[in-house]
């Protein structure tokens, strides 16, 4: 089991992979390197693509060598491949005579974001990419909310968008009761309410709604669900924690009604499974704030349409 540079009968399975990567694409462009990683019979499972860039952001050179593409086949993840080829990158570009290599993931993609800063990548700059649509306008399909009772693995990837430690979130994801969002018969987003150990509250676990769907009242049609859930079951309290960094659910659960509650120091280490010196909008990771919302002085709830 080795790393080499790709060969032809390799460009299939490369071209197969970036395009469950990208939706399309060619096995090999003019301005790229490829490396794959290859078993002893010579089967690939896996690439790293690297081009120049004339700049990068947050690097200091020009030009920078660039990983374009970093794929691991799904059944060999885990066992070093993707290490081996961004030590292979790495030396490709150490030996070209750079200094830094440079690198990206989508803010979402938490397994691609914890695997570079495990291999010693740091954070530069954030994006956030645009879109207007110049199409005439449509209204949106409406969205409800119901409880779900399927199997809570089919929600994970929302639950993993709200939760950094994979030992955390086992330890919880099968509790409590989950309120999904739907649209279009999709499922959009998701909020698992749970009970404490005081019989008038009731805990919002974990909460989270899709990228493509944020900032149309998703997430406020969900806290409302959970509001009138706990009013039901003639709950007092409505309780959520989170990061101290994280000022956007700050704003969020705090435009919900939510007042802060107590401060929790020191919650996310690397005993309960976070990764050491993860930055949310570039705030350390440290602290967990509780809040909670009296659901008496809520207005009642009233299904919205979207």
């Amino acid at each position: 089991m080795s790393v080499r540079r790709l060969r032809a009968p390799d460009l299939a399975q490369v071209a197969a992979w970036k395009r469950e990567l990208w939706g399309d694409d060619d096995g090999e462009d003019q301005d790229e390197t490829i490396f794959v990683w290859a078993s002893d019979g010579d089967t690939i499972g896996g690439f790293v693509s690297l081009s120049l860039r004339p700049w990068a952001e947050g690097c200091a050179g020009a030009p920078v060598p660039y990983v374009e593409a970093w794929y691991v086949a799904e059944d060999l993840r885990g066992r070093g491949v993707g290490r081996a080829l961004m030590r292979a990158a790495e030396t490709w570009a150490r030996e070209a005579g750079f200094r830094e290599l440079g690198s990206d993931a989508r803010l979402d993609n938490a397994a691609s974001l914890q695997a570079h800063r495990r291999l010693g990548f740091v954070p530069t700059e954030r994006l956030q990419f645009f879109r207007k649509s110049l199409e005439p306008f449509v209204s949106a399909v409406a969205i409800r909310v119901e409880e779900y009772a399927g199997p809570r693995a089919g929600l994970r990837s929302l639950f993993e968008l709200a939760e950094d430690s994979s030992d955390e979130l086992d330890a919880y994801i099968d509790a409590g009761r989950v309120l999904v969002a739907i649209r279009a018969d999709e499922i959009v987003g998701h909020l698992q309410i749970m009970e404490t150990r005081e019989r008038a509250e009731a805990e919002i676990k974990n909460m989270a709604v899709l990228r493509s769907h944020q900032g149309i009242g998703v997430g406020r049609a969900l806290v409302e669900a959970a509001v009138a859930l706990a009013r039901d079951e003639a709950r007092s309290t409505l309780i959520v924690a989170t990061a101290a960094a994280d000022t956007g659910n700050l704003r969020f659960y705090q435009r919900q009604g939510f007042r802060m509650r107590s401060i929790e120091r020191d919650a996310f280490t690397e005993a309960t499974g976070y990764e050491a010196r993860l930055q949310v909008d570039g705030i350390e990771l440290r602290d967990r704030v509780w809040l909670d919302l009296c659901v008496d002085e809520q207005a009642p709830f009233r299904r919205r349409r979207l």
